[in-house]
């Protein structure tokens, strides 16, 4: 039996999900909080016993490795880098914004998920919700061009996740009748489609050492903007 587990830390959950032989055998959600990272221990702990693998039949570990708030990042990516490492397994980093697209299931258009990235910014990328082919690239964006982007494609477009509430009347606006919103409960990434994603990679062979696995942030943290002031750059 060889099995994947899922982490995901990124957004306003945690989440670890354990999927075997391809197929989803458990998914444990929480909300965030203080000691995120003992937390994420035992969920890990508690995911594992549910779905009945032991940690010698990991094959890999997938994770959400961004875009996302930028301590739940570091944890969920710090957290699985450590236990391919200790296994001697590869690791899978996985787009936050790809795995909450997969919220939808096959959806007849656009599929646009969206997460606050503070300072009037969106984390956002758009995918066909029937194919999965990505549409628009995954970056930080100003919410008005992420709208334009999404509205250039000419297609009716679902939108989801936390960053949509903030900029709701930016979006319909740029799209009109063509604008869709999902549900509440489709707005947080569901650590199962993370496992999922990982497990395919893993079967392609597109699994990395978990020592090369970087978060992707896709923007400077503000630490990293107060010493590029400090600096002029």
């Amino acid at each position: 039996m060889r099995a994947v587990l899922g982490i995901d830390t990124a957004d306003r959950t945690a989440g670890v999900a354990v999927v075997v032989e391809g197929a989803l055998a458990c998914e444990v959600v929480v909300a965030t909080g203080p000691r995120q990272s003992r937390r994420l221990t035992a969920l890990i702990e508690e995911a594992l016993a549910e779905a009945g693998v032991r940690r010698d039949e990991l094959a890999a570990v997938a994770v959400t490795a961004g875009p996302g708030g930028f301590t739940g990042v570091r944890v969920g990516v710090a957290a699985a880098k450590g236990l391919a490492l200790a296994l001697g397994i590869p690791v899978v980093g996985v787009s936050t914004l790809e795995a909450l697209a997969g919220r939808m299931g096959p959806w007849p258009g656009v599929v646009a998920p969206v997460l606050d990235a503070k300072k009037r910014q969106v984390y956002a990328g758009a995918w066909d919700g029937l194919t999965g082919e990505p549409l628009v690239p995954p970056a930080a964006w100003d919410p008005g061009a992420f709208a334009r982007a999404v509205a250039d494609l000419g297609r009716p477009a679902v939108f989801l996740g936390g960053g949509v509430t903030p900029y709701r009347e930016v979006f319909r606006e740029a799209l009109g009748e063509r604008y869709h919103e999902a549900p509440p409960e489709h707005g947080t990434v569901p650590p199962g489609r993370v496992a999922l994603l990982g497990w395919a990679r893993w079967q392609r062979g597109e699994a990395v050492p978990p020592e090369t696995l970087v978060p992707t942030y896709l923007r400077r943290s503000e630490a990293e903007e107060r010493e590029a002031g400090r600096r002029g750059s």
